[in-house]
């Protein structure tokens, strides 16, 4: 019998990251997501991505 439901991802995200935050931040991030259409974990992804494409640019 065919199984149902999503396809598997190829890479999934399986590994967490907790990190605190102030009200502030928390906020701000959130409303950067919600402004760029994008979730949390694609924001934050991202700027990791840019700060290292920053400094391998130096």
């Amino acid at each position: 019998m065919a199984r149902t439901g999503r396809p598997r991802l190829e890479n999934p995200r399986s590994e967490g990251v907790f990190m605190r935050l102030t009200k502030e931040e928390h906020a701000e991030i959130v409303e950067y997501a919600k402004k760029h259409n994008l979730t949390i974990t694609q924001t934050l992804v991202d700027g990791f991505r840019a700060l290292q494409e920053k400094q391998n640019c130096m």
